[in-house]
């Protein structure tokens, strides 16, 4: 099974997947990665984010809060036969949404709480493994009143899967810097004085010899106080010290 995918619709792909690359917030990523990846199936709408193994899935909402969306992540993605197909394997999957309901598909609860009232017709979803408890996903939707996906619309999805993967990566990074930027920014508060003090000769470029002769104390209390910083902001090293403080910013 190939994908006929025109010239004209690989430069839209292909340039929608620089754009979402360069994206610095999880939000702009998925408002250019989705706009691309629509176009590409002719899908309605194009949707991704996070299926977790400990806790709640996560859509990122480009456009604002989507109503269908907090209830999906808050307690309907359960029952979603993609979240369930990712919860019993640890493979990689782009499936049709034929390929995993069942004819009683109408009767789930799934249906009658979700699907049918968000006016969803047929989707393709791509699920892919990023860590050991993280998956990242993108969903191909058409609305009612739409054509079904056909063969050649997932061999077009498959094609591009590679591409999908790196941005759903992307998307990871973005999501955990912004956490630990936050995370960062709570924990400074509870940083002493002094710790901050040096906390900042440190962001400035310092090490322990030279805090210690700006601030007229030894370089092993110095040190003993870097190892407090780090312990208290999460961090391991003074390269990450800086990028999580100039996030958190």
């Amino acid at each position: 099974m190939q994908s006929n995918l025109s010239l004209d619709q690989f430069g839209r792909w292909s340039g929608g997947v620089a754009a979402a690359a360069v994206a610095v917030t999880p939000e702009e990523l998925s408002a250019r990665f989705t706009a691309a990846a629509s176009e590409l199936l002719g899908s309605d709408r194009a949707y991704v984010g996070f299926y977790r193994r400990d806790i709640t899935s996560l859509t990122i909402d480009d456009a604002g809060p989507d109503r269908w969306n907090r209830d999906y992540d808050a307690r309907l993605y359960r029952q979603d036969p993609f979240f369930q197909r990712f919860a019993s394997t640890r493979q990689d999957f782009l499936l049709p949404l034929s390929a995993l309901r069942n004819g009683d598909f109408q009767r789930t609860p799934y249906y009658r709480e979700f699907f049918g009232p968000s006016d969803s017709f047929d989707e393709i979803t791509g699920v892919f493994n990023l860590d050991r408890l993280t998956a990242g996903y993108v969903t191909f939707l058409r609305r009612n009143g739409a054509a079904p996906f056909g063969e050649q619309d997932l061999a077009t999805a498959c094609a591009a899967s590679s591409a999908t993967r790196l941005i759903l990566e992307r998307l990871l990074h973005l999501c955990r810097f912004r956490h630990k930027g936050a995370a960062i920014g709570d924990a400074r508060s509870r940083l002493s004085r002094r710790e901050t003090e040096i906390a900042r000769h440190l962001v400035d470029g310092g090490n322990a010899k030279t805090i210690s002769r700006c601030l007229a104390i030894s370089p092993g209390t110095v040190r003993n106080h870097i190892k407090q910083i780090y312990r208290k902001l999460g961090v391991h090293s003074q390269v990450e010290l800086l990028a999580a403080i100039r996030e958190a910013a």
